[in-house]
């Protein structure tokens, strides 16, 4: 490193008051030496100041920088964070939903939206010097992860990148495929958590080790009480008492409520701490059981402190608002030390929320998992209250990596001297389970890259066909899949070569192959061909000379094994070109039905594509049912619809909601959905190549009633907005997301500038 760069990583340094740790610095040295980098590192080791660093190169050259997250409330801090530090004026932010100061030098972004930038080309994307993806381990994310590969793959090789992600098994895979598809890159892997983590169980109001201290397995005392319990579970009840028991109220988890726990967790000064339940309604139906209770965590000192701190925050909040979002109950949980914090709660009751907890005046905070995305608010303690989250295809177990990144919020570094991670006991909860999650330390990271319509689209408009081709074949899946075959493609390779010897064998016995062919044929043709015809074949075998050779049999059975090889070779190349062309495969055959339906226009001979109008507006519409919006939208299917009604439908297929659906609602998303199915088919007419989407309106009614306000409509009801209100649990937040998310579609959807 010269010395210009060293004094001004020296000089980058003496801004941040600490000294950085060595990842630290490896990091920044090789980012100012013009190198790609991938850091991997816990949670709250303190990776981000990496990228900090590269927004302070990017303003020292006259650059951009651009720092993407995976979720909203991570930009929005993070944008909080980088405005304190290089001044408003030098930040911006956009989401999706925000856009404030979009051409500052530095600007934090989702990073879906640097992926539409680079498909469209943005003019924003001048002078851009460095990308820093945060939470870049997202690239495994089922339903979101091609987000990000397909940005890595697409961004200029000029860009540097910083690459930051949690603890991963294959750091060095991942980094070693970062350096072939963009140059040099150095990989930083650090696994040293700067705050020890303690795991335990909660059981029966009972703070249990998970592992023993001295054998480091878990926890005998933990093991016979939780058999005991068992036993107990299991026994005959006995009549008098299973009556009694009936009229008492329901256990919690672990055997007490919530406010008994936490009011353990207090009395073991494990707070303040970070209790994640896996949905929005659990987070708020816990504070409604603790405001239920007496349990209070605060004094009176602290409460004229809260009160401070939400007058700060609401002030531009109108009373009758205030009113309408629960205001007072809301603010009796934060003056008793605790709330909720979910994507679904109006922002300035969040942040406040965030505020309070960091300056550890609000010392239970009930979270969702989007809390563990990077959000900067840890605790001391993290509790789990169950090993099971809701997905869109059901429960599903926590991995170990999703396990580590929850706990991973545990122990504040330079405030704690240790950290606690709690997991609930509940009767299906086993310490065996837990302490596979806890101890693990694999978690590899896989693309989860898929090609849908949109992406085709774009990237034919972008690179056309071949070039496309060739970047699905620079993926990191692809990358993966070559390497799981990598043994296969070796053995075929070895194959191959012993075949050739085998031949070369053969051919050097004089008339082997006809005596071989003839032997066929006489095998063939028993049972099926004339018996003078067999008679002949026979004869005509035992007269060849090779017949009355002395190494005859040992030629037929060299003849029988190449005959083995080869077949088992050709089903290793079947295996290999499955998996090394699945991607290229499945992108022409989209492509084809592209062709059909006429958003794409394919030339049969050169393998390239070019891309219609009609494609344009698909290459526009981000959503899992693009393909069916833009063949309603070209077909008419919604030309009848007014403004509200529109509205509704493009709500609809902007993703499934798992709110709650009150019955009246449900209702009406079913008469819908049946009137919109009958529109399809009356207006696309036949059926298409490959199947459209069949659920439009599987977003749910929360869009669909809701939004009427989001069209301009005028006149609308105060039933609608009610019944859309039911829908949504009240909440707020949500609602007023969509409506931009809707406004949003519309206006990518109906941009004839752009979509011709």
């Amino acid at each position: 490193m010269c010395k210009q760069d060293e004094s001004r990583l020296a000089r980058f340094t003496a801004t941040l008051g600490f000294a950085l740790d060595d990842f630290q610095l490896r990091a920044c040295r090789a980012l100012d030496e013009g190198r790609d980098v991938l850091v991997c590192a816990p949670t709250g080791s303190g990776k981000t100041v990496v990228g900090e660093f590269a927004a302070t190169l990017a303003l020292a050259g006259e650059g951009k920088c651009f720092y993407t997250t995976p979720i909203k409330a991570l930009s929005n801090q993070k944008y909080s964070d980088l405005a304190a530090r290089f001044g408003d004026d030098h930040v911006g932010l956009l989401t999706g939903d925000l856009s404030l100061r979009p051409h500052a030098p530095v600007v934090v972004m989702t990073t879906e939206v640097l992926r539409s930038m680079l498909h469209g080309g943005s003019p924003l994307l001048a002078g851009l010097t460095h990308v820093v993806m945060d939470e870049v381990h997202y690239l495994a994310d089922r339903d979101r992860g091609a987000v990000w590969e397909e940005t890595i793959l697409t961004l200029p090789p000029a860009v540097r990148l910083v690459s930051l992600s949690a603890t991963v098994s294959n750091a060095e895979e991942f980094g070693e495929w970062i350096g072939r598809v963009r140059g040099p890159t150095t990989v930083v892997v650090e696994e040293h958590r700067p705050v020890p983590l303690w795991q335990h169980v909660l059981a029966g109001g009972r703070l249990f080790d998970l592992f023993s201290p001295v054998t480091g397995t878990v926890d005998e005392q933990l093991v016979r009480y939780i058999a005991h319990r068992q036993l107990v579970e299991a026994a005959p009840a006995v009549p008098g008492r299973a009556r009694r028991r009936r009229r008492t109220a329901t256990p919690g988890p672990a055997g007490a409520d919530r406010p008994e726990l936490v009011a353990r967790l207090e009395a073991e000064d494990l707070l303040p701490a970070i209790w994640f339940r896996f949905s929005r309604a659990g987070c708020d139906a816990a504070v409604d059981e603790c405001l239920r209770s007496s349990l209070r965590l605060t004094d009176s000192g602290d409460v004229d402190r809260i009160r401070s701190v939400v007058e700060m925050h609401t002030a531009t909040v109108s009373p009758a608002d205030l009113d309408a979002l629960g205001f007072a109950e809301w603010l009796d949980g934060l003056e008793r030390g605790f709330a909720a914090h979910h994507a679904g709660m109006v922002p300035v009751f969040r942040h406040a929320v965030e505020e309070l907890f960091g300056l550890g005046l609000v010392r239970v905070v009930f979270a969702t998992e989007t809390l563990a995305v990077g959000v900067n608010m840890p605790a001391r303690t993290v509790v789990l209250e169950r090993l099971v989250k809701p997905t869109a295809d059901g429960p599903e177990r926590l991995t170990p990596g999703e396990y580590t990144q929850l706990t991973g919020r545990a122990g504040r570094r330079g405030i704690d001297t240790e950290g606690h991670a709690v997991v609930l006991w509940t009767p299906e909860v086993q310490p065996a389970t837990v302490a596979g999650l806890a101890s693990t330390r694999t978690y590899p990271l896989t693309s989860s890259l898929r090609v849908g319509y949109n992406t085709a689209v774009n990237l034919v408009d972008r690179l056309g066909a071949p070039a496309a081709r060739d970047l699905l074949r620079r993926s990191f899946a692809q990358y993966q899949a070559e390497k799981s075959v990598a043994a296969l493609t070796a053995a075929a390779r070895t194959n191959t070569a012993r075949l050739r010897d085998m031949d070369s064998e053969l051919a050097a016995a004089e008339g082997f192959p006809e005596y071989l062919a003839l032997r066929d044929r006489l095998v063939s043709a028993r049972g099926t061909a004339p018996s003078e015809t067999v008679t002949a074949l026979a004869r005509a075998v035992r007269s060849h000379p090779v017949h009355r050779r002395g190494d005859r049999d040992r030629l037929l059975a060299l003849a029988d094994r190449r005959h083995t090889l080869d077949d088992d070779t050709d089903t290793m190349r079947t295996r290999i070109a499955t998996v090394t062309d699945r991607l290229t495969d499945t992108f022409d055959g989209v492509l084809a039905l592209l062709d059909e339906r006429g958003h794409v226009l394919l030339d049969p001979h050169g393998g390239h594509a070019y891309v219609t109008d009609d494609g344009r507006r698909l290459a526009r519409i981000y959503c899992a049912n693009d393909l069916l919006v833009a063949e309603c939208l070209r077909n008419g299917v919604w030309a009848g619809l007014d403004a509200a009604e529109l509205a509704a439908v493009a709500s609809s297929v902007l993703g499934e909601s798992r709110s709650r659906v009150p019955a009246r609602a449900g209702r009406a998303r079913r008469r819908a959905g049946r009137g919109l199915a009958r529109r399809r088919q009356r207006h696309l007419g036949r059926r298409p190549a490959a199947p459209l989407p069949a659920h439009a309106g599987s977003g749910g009614p929360d869009g669909v009633v809701r939004t009427r306000c989001a069209a301009g409509a005028g006149g609308v009801r105060a039933r609608d907005l009610d019944l859309g209100f039911q829908v949504s649990e009240h909440n707020l937040s949500d609602s007023s997301h969509n409506c931009r998310a809707t406004v949003s579609s519309c206006e990518r959807a109906f941009d004839r500038t752009r979509c011709g």
